[in-house]
């Protein structure tokens, strides 16, 4: 808090070891058929509103920096919704296992992905430099990838992960997916699509196997969040600087979070054939931003983009979302 921390090899070591676990975790609670039958419509809101979201927080980097890397940045952190507080808003309102509610669950999943190569582009763009021109291309190749890891890999890790059971052992079930976790994320990393990639890539391409349940998601979740990730955000808090905070940075941020999904996916699932009640609830369950964006918001920092009093203002606006988005529940969601 008070700005003594430095980010050195070693932090910024163990900060992308917390991404990699956090994303793989993520990974594992996405399952590919899931989004299928709401294929092109949750594509469509899911795009819609990370580029209305993008553009947005864009906009105010630009007017409060006007330095392009950095709108870049903060657009680029707004993009995702949080998976964690999305299903509590859903459960709240009693909507988790309607249509309405699944159709949101497709468009957060899609989001993911969205989010997902949103900061892999941005990654590159920083790393390389690559003109907008070339954006197209690294979108087809991203969009491969993807295919490839989830209908290919899929089935492959599925199957390895079927004939490593012979040994009966749990340890060998929780370390060989950790282990192809990293070498994902390292394989992404050096393509340039960062680890946060491969780590969300690896826990999707296992999120069908019978032992995922069971075995993965408890022994990672036991080690991931009963000592990884504690860690991961006290070492993040160690990087706040409350006496460098830009209250209408701050304010401006909120505005263009719940602005960006609200118009991108509540408003215009009009299209899609919503009508006024399941667009509100579409376009509120969507704003709140959360551990996906606080870790994309890293990995941004990490990047040397953004200086922690940035990053500090961020973060609270991050929070922030979280609690104004229930509570907006209870003033534009009437229950059918």
């Amino acid at each position: 808090m008070l700005g003594w921390i430095v980010i050195g090899d070693f932090l910024q070591g163990f900060l992308t070891f917390g991404v990699i676990f956090l994303l793989f975790i993520a990974g594992l609670e996405v399952k590919f058929e899931d989004i299928k039958k709401y294929t092109y419509k949750a594509s469509f809101l899911a795009a819609a509103g990370g580029l209305i979201s993008f553009l947005f927080g864009f906009l105010v980097g630009m007017f409060f920096f006007n330095n392009l890397l950095i709108a870049m940045a903060i657009g680029t952190v707004m993009i995702s919704t949080s998976n964690g507080a999305l299903f509590l808003l859903l459960m709240r309102s009693g909507e988790f296992n309607s249509r309405t509610g699944k159709m949101i669950i497709a468009i957060t999943i899609a989001d993911d992905i969205v989010g997902i190569l949103s900061l892999s582009f941005f990654n590159m763009y920083v790393h390389q430099n690559i003109a907008v021109s070339q954006m197209f291309t690294v979108f087809l190749v991203s969009i491969g990838f993807y295919v490839f890891i989830l209908e290919f890999g899929s089935r492959k890790i599925g199957k390895f992960l079927d004939k490593i059971n012979i040994f009966r052992d749990e340890h060998i079930l929780f370390s060989i997916p950790i282990a192809i976790a990293f070498l994902l994320a390292y394989v992404t990393n050096n393509l340039g699509l960062s680890v946060a990639t491969g780590a969300f890539l690896a826990g999707m391409a296992m999120a069908n196997s019978q032992f995922t349940e069971p075995i993965i998601t408890q022994k990672v979740n036991v080690m991931a969040k009963g000592f990884l990730v504690p860690l991961f955000y006290a070492s993040i808090g160690t990087l706040l600087i409350f006496s460098s905070l830009n209250v209408p940075l701050i304010v401006a941020i909120i505005i263009a979070a719940l602005l960006g999904k609200f118009i991108g996916c509540g408003l215009l699932s009009w299209f899609v054939g919503a009508n006024r009640d399941e667009m509100k609830l579409i376009g509120v369950s969507m704003m709140p931003r959360g551990d996906e964006n606080i870790v994309i918001l890293q990995i941004v920092l990490l990047l040397g983009v953004i200086t922690t009093a940035v990053y500090t203002s961020l973060i609270f606006a991050i929070v922030s979302t979280t609690i104004i988005a229930p509570i907006l529940v209870k003033f534009v969601y009437r229950k059918r």
